[in-house]
């Protein structure tokens, strides 16, 4: 963390934005791990408290310091703090016009890295993120922009358009500016088709003036996957992942986009590695315990959806929090514990629902269950249910069909439901490939499914699925 001294009233600070880029770069020096945004903040924020904390997280060194912004002119101080002893290792001091702070900063990257691992050559692998001079009249106005659209991203969403006000600005003064580019990309995703176009023209214009801009590169995996464009996707994550193999967002974001080719334990060490440079991000955490789900790893589904919880307290009560825990306990065998979860959900749970869980123990119970799930759906189709149940039927009971008939072995409904209630693309993939799915990919209209898409084609250029193998010209899978 980098504090602000001397601000003037209602002015953005620059210290979160100097540290996150002095962060950032650290992370594309060869042999260093660098925690993420998420998990820094963490530590800035347990005070005295601060060097337990760093230690539990396997941190050897923390970096902290103060900025000043003076008119035209920035002076950075740096401190390196060994962890547990807590005993300063390294200091210094340096100061100069805010033009040359480019310059100033990659200095500094550079004594850092041989300051905390003297044997580590301090030259980033792919180059510094800005040569001395890029952005030179415009850098506090990215600073403060990446700053603000983190902070509406997490926990301000006010913050976000006037980050991306400052950002715009960046690139409107200097168009030549490629982090303020890649920034704007990444603020821009909104899951809209506007929203795509923007961000994909940011990012391309980021990557034409530095290809080595990780996160420009993940905005285009994003979108490529949005849009089914398998290949493209799979490229852009591991040019991604090229330019910055520390970077916690693109094995995170490339986790999600294995899981819904069927790639799972490869999902899985993705999801692992984020999880490594990000600890404390609770999202990272939710899509380990997910993708652990998929791949029947009981424990491992507990042991991240507990830390999900304990980084997210508030989230305890939601309906998404609960599923995850009830189906970490199914994998274990624990139907009670998992009906109690979901019975803190109860107001998201649909009426048959408890009695499908209890199904996977008591086949008796499977024909009733089946008939209230179709009647249910039917009065959905027909339009019969009250505004509160069409709204839980779409967000939730939905989903709960799903499960409760790749458990009961009832494909039909799976297929109908995923090709008409409006789910989203990567989705409908990602629903294939339980470990418990066997009966959807034994269906017929799973494998037209993987010809039309053009995921077939996908697994014969890149890999295939843990489930499929290639079969003469075709495919089989169990």
């Amino acid at each position: 963390g980098f504090e602000d001294l001397q601000l003037e009233a209602g002015e953005d600070p620059v210290g979160d934005g100097l540290a996150g880029e002095i962060r950032d770069s650290l992370a594309r020096v060869a042999g260093l791990r660098v925690l993420g945004p998420q998990s820094s903040s963490l530590l800035r924020a347990a005070g005295e408290n601060r060097l337990g904390a760093a230690a539990e997280l396997l941190v050897t060194t923390l970096v902290l310091g103060e900025v000043l912004l003076d008119g035209a002119n920035i002076t950075i101080h740096t401190r390196l703090i060994g962890v547990p002893a807590g005993n300063e290792i390294w200091s210094s001091k340096i100061a100069g016009p805010m033009r040359e702070a480019v310059e100033l900063q990659n200095g500094l990257v550079r004594q850092i890295a041989g300051a905390i691992a003297p044997n580590t050559d301090p030259d980033p692998v792919h180059g510094p993120r800005m040569q001395a001079g890029e952005c030179a009249d415009v850098y506090d106005l990215y600073l403060r922009g990446k700053r603000l659209v983190a902070i509406g991203l997490r926990t301000d969403p006010e913050a976000k358009p006037r980050g991306m006000e400052l950002l715009r600005e960046a690139v409107t003064r200097d168009e030549r500016c490629a982090v303020a580019w890649a920034a704007l990309a990444r603020a821009s995703v909104d899951w809209t088709m506007p929203g795509f176009v923007k961000a994909g023209a940011a990012a391309r214009r980021a990557l034409e003036l530095n290809e080595s801009l990780a996160e420009a590169w993940v905005v285009l995996g994003e979108i490529a996957e949005e849009e089914a464009r398998w290949n493209d996707s799979e490229e852009y994550f591991l040019r991604a992942l090229y330019a910055e193999p520390t970077n916690a967002n693109a094995h995170h974001m490339y986790s999600e986009a294995l899981l819904a080719r069927g790639r799972v334990q490869e999902a899985l060490n993705h999801s692992l590695e984020a999880y490594r440079y990000e600890p404390a991000d609770w999202r990272i955490n939710w899509k380990v315990s997910l993708i652990a789900r998929y791949a029947g790893d009981g424990e491992l589904t507990l042991k991240h959806i507990g830390i999900v919880g304990d980084l997210a307290e508030d989230y305890r009560s939601h309906y998404f929090y609960l599923d995850q825990l009830a189906e970490g306990y199914l994998l274990l065998g624990d139907t009670q514990r998992a009906l109690d979860a979901y019975g803190e959900a109860a107001e998201q749970i649909a009426p048959w629902f408890p009695d499908c869980v209890r199904a996977r123990e008591d086949r008796a119970l499977t024909d009733a269950v089946l008939s209230a799930m179709h009647d249910s759906r039917a009065r959905y189709r027909s339009g019969e249910l009250d505004e509160r149940e069409a709204k839980l039927w779409e967000f939730h009971w939905a989903w709960q069909a799903i499960r409760c008939s790749t458990w009961m072995g009832q494909p039909d409904l799976v297929f109908e439901v995923l090709s008409a209630e409006g789910i989203p693309t990567e989705q409908i993939y990602i629903n294939m490939f339980p470990r418990d799915g066997a009966v959807l990919r034994a269906d017929p209209r799973f494998r037209q499914l993987v010809v039309e898409s053009g995921l077939l084609d996908y697994w014969k250029q890149w890999s295939w699925s843990d489930y499929c193998e290639p079969e003469g010209d075709g495919f089989r899978c169990d």
